[in-house]
């Protein structure tokens, strides 16, 4: 005679169920987003390695991170870094990190649908013009190697890479954030047109809480600027998700946490490594570089100090 489970064997099953769920979930839960940083990385690493080809074949000096198309104002669109080495790039895809929950901001401009990629609900276009970047983007360049010079006029500086102090310990590339307003600043455009061109960058004008933004003259060339603390930058990266990046220094614009303890970046040199927040903000072995170098070279100093960056 066929015998049929009773309640009780039914319900222990379920129950044996649920305890192999909840362990193995969690699991699987790790080894994807192990996945992704993996993958990530290895975007990180392929940006790199475009640039050193861009070195390669422009006199061992880095581009701008953006620059008007006009030469004077964003009516007509950007030129960006990202934009600047698609020829030495064979696949966009490396240009959205698989953990950006937007897969990637369309640039600042764009026309219609993105040039296909299509473009964040709520993002829209400055310009009616298509921006010279990559059409989803989820890195950024550090200002400090890429400097924010919009203008012949503007004061900041390319430089070589000769003078960074040590290139495989100085970012080079890092994450953009996928937050929206901590993209948005003092643009009349900002919360429409995200301000995805935007570079970052760690410092203060020296003995004031003033973002330095590589924009202005009396900005460049001063003999020393501050780090930012790394409480400073973890109050910095709350404050603008719940408002803006108004006001707030330039390391908003990253997302130093995007793997939750850190994220991947691109050093100077190629290579591609996972640093936490505090690793990239530590003034004895400071990340973002010994100099301001696009500022013409001033010093970094240590938060709340006149001792420079190490």
């Amino acid at each position: 005679m066929k015998r049929a489970f009773t309640l009780i064997e039914l319900l222990v099953v379920i129950a044996i169920i649920a305890i192999l769920a909840a362990i193995l979930f969690p699991v699987f839960a790790q080894a994807k987003q192990a996945a992704k940083k993996t993958q990530d990385l290895n975007n990180v690493k392929e940006i790199g390695l475009a640039l050193q080809m861009y070195l390669n074949d422009n006199e061992d000096t880095y581009p701008q991170a953006y620059w008007y198309a006009n030469d004077n104002n964003s009516t007509n669109g950007y030129n960006h870094w990202s934009g600047n080495i698609q020829p030495y790039v064979k696949n966009l895809a490396i240009f959205v990190s698989p953990g950006d929950k937007n897969r990637g901001l369309a640039p600042t401009n764009f026309v219609g649908d993105n040039r296909g990629f299509g473009v964040p609900a709520g993002q829209t276009s400055q310009n009616p013009v298509q921006d010279n970047q990559a059409p989803r983007l989820s890195y950024t360049a550090n200002s400090l190697l890429m400097p924010r010079k919009r203008r012949t006029v503007d004061t900041a500086q390319t430089v070589s890479s000769s003078v960074v102090d040590d290139i495989s310990g100085t970012i080079l590339i890092a994450p953009l954030t996928d937050n929206v307003p901590c993209i948005n600043d003092t643009s009349s455009a900002s919360n429409v047109a995200y301000k995805t061109h935007r570079s970052a960058n760690p410092l203060f004008l020296v003995g004031s809480t003033t973002p330095y933004t590589g924009e202005t003259a009396a900005e460049n060339g001063q003999s020393a600027y501050t780090a930012i603390s790394v409480d400073q930058a973890k109050a910095a990266l709350l404050k603008c998700q719940k408002d803006s990046a108004l006001g707030l220094n330039h390391i908003v614009y990253t997302a130093p946490e995007r793997y939750g303890n850190g994220a991947n970046y691109s050093m100077a040199d190629s290579s591609a490594k996972f640093q936490p927040l505090p690793a990239i903000l530590n003034p004895k072995k400071f990340m973002w570089g010994k100099k301001a170098y696009t500022a013409g070279g001033g010093l970094i100093y240590k938060p709340g100090t006149t001792e420079s960056v190490e």
